[in-house]
């Protein structure tokens, strides 16, 4: 399996996903082991927080893309997430040590770079958390930042 690395633009320390699993041109399967290093991470909670799964699929999504840009011989590219619907966590945190597998599955995409992805988060084959995530792949990279930003 590729390291993350060579799948998404995240780098430490806002990468949150520590392991691709694996791929295909409709999604994929990454893993987070949750540590005092991640950014996120609260003492309080001896975690993260329940809202910051929303995160880890969205980097999910990233190395699904990651994949398949690199399946494709071409280089990755940067995404926006948009928006969530529907996420619910049936736990309070992420907790210390534990580790998460989480999947995305591409169920709407347009040739204009939008998707919708159905996500999933489980613990020991359990899921605890779902949500459809909508994401931007702007087509042409260097005249979206060129429109966008200058």
């Amino acid at each position: 399996m590729p390291a993350l690395a060579e799948l998404i633009k995240h780098q430490p320390p806002m990468r949150l996903i520590d392991q691709f699993l694996k791929g295909d041109q409709e999604g994929a399967t990454c893993a987070a082991t949750i540590s005092k290093d991640n950014l996120f991470y609260r003492d309080e909670l001896k975690g993260l927080p329940a809202h910051v799964g929303i995160e880890l699929m969205a980097q999910t999504i990233a190395a699904a893309a990651g994949y398949r840009h690199r399946d494709a011989g071409q280089d990755i590219k940067i995404g926006f997430l948009l928006g969530s619907r529907n996420y619910r966590c049936q736990v309070s945190h992420f907790a210390l040590g534990e580790t998460y597998v989480i999947n995305v599955h591409e169920i709407h995409a347009e040739s204009s770079g939008l998707s919708v992805f159905e996500c999933e988060i489980q613990h020991t084959d359990t899921v605890i958390a779902k949500a459809k995530l909508n994401v931007y792949q702007p087509p042409d990279e260097a005249a979206f930042i060129k429109d966008t930003y200058e």
